[in-house]
């Protein structure tokens, strides 16, 4: 196939592609089938999203179920996200989202979130630092091995011992990143204990 006409049958099918992208995009939004919709707990399906830390979705909810002509409670969903808000914005649970490496989408009420957002914070920092030292070690593990094999150029060898010196550095700063992290999240934990928070 030449290349003038893979170029045409890529420009022709371009348009096709973005349209599907924008499908699969969209299809990720949440939506009810009409099945759902008719039998949907408002006020249930608001808890749920709300103590799953979810943004408000009765827009998305209200425009899967309009399709089928049933129209949604958003007083009453939206009251129950406001109650299961309360259940997720607790200390305890924004110390678990963190370590859990879980993003946090600003969802709790203004006198709960700037706490929210600290303990979250400290606790993602932790958990994200760990990850970073592993990935590093496996990296340098990775080069070790190449640096070992026989069957590895003289060249290459040279190039790896520099990157491992680099990497050393590297994990270095890691091990520290962790330490500050970890020393950060025992002193959260410890104030988080004496207010009979965790």
């Amino acid at each position: 196939m030449s290349a003038d006409l893979t170029r045409s049958i890529f420009a022709a099918t371009r348009p096709l592609a973005v349209l599907l992208a924008a499908s699969a995009l969209l299809a990720g939004c949440e939506s009810l089938s009409p099945a759902e919709c008719a039998t949907a707990d408002w006020r249930q399906l608001g808890v749920q999203d709300g103590r799953r830390g979810r943004t408000d979705r009765a827009a998305d909810y209200y425009e899967s179920c309009a399709k089928a002509g049933i129209a949604v409670n958003v007083a009453v969903y939206r009251a129950g996200r406001d109650q299961g808000l309360q259940s997720y914005c607790q200390p305890a649970n924004a110390l678990n989202e963190g370590l859990a490496g879980n993003s946090y989408e600003g969802v709790c009420p203004a006198p709960m979130d700037q706490n929210f957002r600290n303990i979250h914070g400290i606790a993602w920092r932790e958990q994200d630092a760990r990850k970073t030292l592993a990935r590093l070690q496996r990296e340098q593990d990775q080069m070790q091995a190449e640096l070992r094999d026989a069957k590895t150029a003289e060249d290459r060898k040279r190039t790896l011992r520099e990157q491992l010196a680099r990497s050393d550095r590297r994990i270095e700063e890691a091990r520290y990143a962790v330490r500050d992290a970890s020393y950060q999240l025992d002193r959260l934990r410890s104030d988080m204990r004496q207010r009979g928070q965790y």
